[in-house]
């Protein structure tokens, strides 16, 4: 089909192919359709900052969070510049919960951190809005019930394995079934509530399957992935 969105075709024949870092998941099927709207939502989830002991709650000076929403403030730019014709909202989630209730990490320095996100975000992407999982926490326990109660349709061996794998390297503590319930139900409801396309700040991998039926884009190179994260190791995971 002829593309006759002119912004749609720039993005689809130079912008992406250009800057994407790795293969978009349901690209024709909902990020193409969802980019013809006038109205387009972005939606980027964001970890808890894992070794706060070592590099502190609070981002500052030239940590890698700083170059990563950097990088994302130059899409957005790009994409307003040349898809003039479209108005994007970008919502980025701080993911509390999974730092707190999943990986036990202190609630103190998980506020702090996120508090300290929120202000880097208001300053490189100042029309973005920023929300904690937390809000979402009632709103999400009907989906976990349901993931949890049919996992098995979820889900499979090789991603729990992966899941079991990346904690033991974290070093944390905790529950893999539990964090694959957690992230399922997270994708269900952002597709239900809000019909985003996903920028993902990390590989391909660590999304696939436990975003379920979201759309995803990957334009960040590997230096800029998952920021919260302590060291490459983990990242690659």
């Amino acid at each position: 089909m002829k593309e006759t969105d002119l912004s749609v075709k720039w993005f689809n024949t130079v912008y992406f192919p250009k800057n994407r870092t790795a293969r978009a998941v349901l690209y024709e099927e909902k990020t193409l359709p969802r980019l013809r709207k006038r109205e387009i939502c972005f939606f980027t989830p964001w970890g808890p900052r894992y070794d706060w002991k070592d590099r502190g709650a609070i981002i500052a000076g030239n940590d890698a969070e700083v170059k990563t929403i950097g990088r994302l403030s130059q899409v957005l730019s790009d994409l307003k510049n040349n898809m003039p014709d479209k108005h994007f909202r970008w919502i980025f989630m701080g993911a509390d919960l999974y730092g707190t209730r999943i990986n036990g990490l202190p609630q103190e320095a998980v506020g702090s951190y996120f508090e300290s996100l929120q202000d880097l975000i208001d300053k490189f992407l100042p029309d973005a809005e920023f929300r904690l999982w937390s809000t979402f926490d009632e709103a999400a326990e009907n989906y976990r019930q349901e993931v949890a109660q049919n996992f098995a349709e979820y889900t499979d061996n090789n991603l729990l394995a992966r899941a079991t794998m990346t904690a033991c390297v974290m070093g944390r503590n905790s529950d893999s079934k539990t964090y694959i319930v957690e992230r399922i139900a997270e994708a269900i409801l952002i597709e239900n509530k809000f019909s985003p396309v996903k920028i993902s700040c990390v590989a391909r991998h660590k999304d696939d399957k436990v975003d379920f039926e979201l759309p995803r884009l990957y334009v960040l190179p590997e230096n800029l992935q998952a920021p919260w994260f302590p060291h490459e190791g983990i990242r690659k995971k």
